[in-house]
């Protein structure tokens, strides 16, 4: 997705990178609804879900 540097901007390594799990995400993603369609439900990820994992703020000037 292209993420991996803008990863490494906030940290000094890379993020471990387990690919079962990368693998099982990959295979759930809906493009078509922009979601991950999973046995417990549907799980779309949001501004503030991204804002919390990279510790960014999404409040306030650009």
């Amino acid at each position: 997705a292209g993420l991996l540097g803008f990863v490494l901007q906030f940290k000094r390594t890379s993020p471990t990178l387990v690919h079962t799990t990368l693998t099982a995400l990959v295979d759930r993603w809906r493009p078509e609804t922009h979601s991950f369609h999973l046995p417990c439900g549907e799980m779309t990820v949001t501004l503030e879900d991204f804002a919390m994992i990279t510790a960014l703020p999404i409040k306030g000037h650009a």
